[in-house]
């Protein structure tokens, strides 16, 4: 069951969809489950139309599929998605990078240091590590100032986070914890080359 949203001035749909997709990721809503508009919308106490909208904004980033007139049902990750996702992470996540410190004055990279640091004392209290990711990349997209990545990344970064969280949550978090620690490190000094290094050995690419 998926408990009822608050009142929030943010747009109703993307407030259904990050429900939707929470369920989704903490096994509320387990792959190959079918999911129908309506029980949603009672479930969440609004109407069928941002359900509807939800539902069709998941498809698009791979959490829902869909059939007419037969289904619509939440994905499986197959291994193959694991790999192309840890493919693209590691693309995406350099170019994060060197658009935020092409961005950044040296105060800067001191305060988002500092904001990873946070996020990293987080994760080791909460032990998610796909979550500090995320929040991570987040900063970064903040940091770069880049408009058109804001409006692409909340999707991004759902996609993600599903598409890894087959993983282990311990051992995503101790596999993390360096990763993020030498991510901190190159915003720090301004190093994107040794950022890009850190984000290819945690992906397993070669440098």
């Amino acid at each position: 069951m998926i408990e009822a949203l608050e009142i929030s001035p943010q747009r109703l749909s993307d407030m259904v969809a990050e429900r939707i997709a929470a369920a989704i990721m903490d096994g509320t809503l387990p792959a190959g489950s079918r999911v129908r508009d309506q029980d949603l919308a009672t479930q969440l106490g609004v109407s069928r139309m941002p359900v509807r909208e939800a539902l069709q904004r998941l498809q698009r980033v791979g959490l829902i599929e869909t059939a007419a007139s037969r289904y619509t049902r939440v994905t499986t990750v197959t291994p193959g998605m694991v790999r192309s996702t840890l493919d693209f992470v590691a693309h995406y996540t350099v170019s994060l990078l060197r658009m935020a410190l092409a961005k950044m004055s040296e105060e800067q990279r001191q305060e988002a240091a500092l904001q990873i640091d946070e996020i990293i004392a987080r994760m080791i209290h909460s032990n998610q590590g796909l979550t500090a990711q995320r929040e991570v990349n987040e900063l970064l997209v903040s940091c770069s100032e880049n408009e058109f990545l804001a409006n692409l990344s909340t999707d991004i970064g759902i996609a993600i986070q599903r598409n890894l969280a087959t993983s282990d949550d311990e051992a995503s978090s101790a596999a993390m914890l360096p990763y993020l620690t030498a991510l901190r490190d190159a915003v720090r000094t301004g190093d994107a080359a040794e950022g890009e290094r850190a984000i290819r050995a945690h992906c397993g690419l070669p440098d």
